[in-house]
């Protein structure tokens, strides 16, 4: 798939510079300044407590549940493939923006904006951005030449750097790619694996992924050098905070029953809860301060 891939993106890439310049350039002031403000906004309680319910509801009927990084808003998807984003303190709707093609992935980019990654047809996928308020939708890039059961897995994307991986899976087959600061598309080499997930660091420097091998889940680490190496076997990539990993100590089943941080600069792992019921990576959270968090399942 990578070798069919590939000399299409070479165009596509070029194609696209001028149009990609100018929206990393808006990452560039975008990102900077929401890691740099100072969140002065207050919830009480019992606005926490109805904006909690609120989600949930939205999660029984739509698809693409996702809330912003400051808790503001709250994105889903309707059945008429609209992507609607609405703010939680009020429940007024901001902005929707229609989708021509069908959608398969929505990730926040910090407060402002979304990604939007859309099947145009099997296996020809396009990545796509959504400015909140304005709705207004400028393109990424597009991939084409995939495998017909081709989807956008796992976006991962540095706040400092504006590195992005774009984790695209097929069947047992994984394409991992990377666009750079300067927008270059490239794919990334990663030795044939299947990887189930991916979580670069803050600055950039390391990608962390979850990859399944010879009946084993296994998480791993890829440097800006290219070089891979293995943090721990029989486990699950939990998260990654800043520049911390927290990955999970798994069962029989692959649920999660402990959870560690990792420190890289070491290789040492630390314990930080054992939890009370194994349960799904994908229902555990890390806060900002390194606390463990199980949500009930979606």
């Amino acid at each position: 798939m990578a070798k069919r891939v590939w000399p299409k993106l070479v165009g596509i890439a070029a194609v696209i510079t001028a149009l990609q310049l100018p929206l990393f350039y808006h990452y560039n002031r975008l990102l900077g300044a929401s890691a740099n403000a100072v969140d002065n906004i207050t919830v009480s309680p019992s606005e926490e407590r109805a904006e909690q319910k609120e989600i949930a509801a939205l999660k029984k009927q739509y698809r693409f549940v996702t809330v912003s990084a400051d808790g503001q808003y709250v994105a889903y998807l309707d059945a008429k493939n609209v992507l609607h984003v609405m703010q939680l303190s009020n429940q007024q709707e901001v902005c929707a923006a229609n989708n021509p093609y069908t959608v398969q992935y929505v990730e926040w980019i910090q407060d402002e904006r979304l990604f939007v990654g859309e099947q145009v047809q099997p296996g020809d996928l396009e990545l796509k951005t959504v400015d909140v308020p304005s709705g207004v939708q400028t393109i990424v890039t597009r991939f084409e030449g995939l495998a017909p059961d081709a989807s956008f897995t796992k976006i991962t994307f540095s706040t400092y750097t504006n590195d992005i991986y774009i984790l695209i899976n097929s069947g047992m087959t994984s394409a991992l790619y990377h666009i750079g600061t300067m927008s270059n598309v490239s794919l990334v080499p990663t030795g044939g694996r299947y990887i189930k997930n991916i979580a670069i660091t803050q600055t950039g420097s390391k990608l962390y992924f979850e990859d399944y091998a010879d009946g084993s889940f296994n998480v791993l680490s890829l440097d800006d050098q290219g070089t891979i190496r293995l943090v721990k076997r029989d486990a699950a990539l939990v998260a990654v905070v800043g520049n911390t990993l927290y990955y999970g100590e798994i069962n029989d089943q692959g649920l999660v029953t402990a959870v560690y941080r990792y420190d890289a600069s070491t290789g040492n792992s630390t314990l930080v809860k054992t939890l009370a019921a194994p349960t799904l990576a994908a229902n555990i959270e890390i806060t900002d301060s390194g606390g463990v968090e199980v949500n009930a399942p979606a």
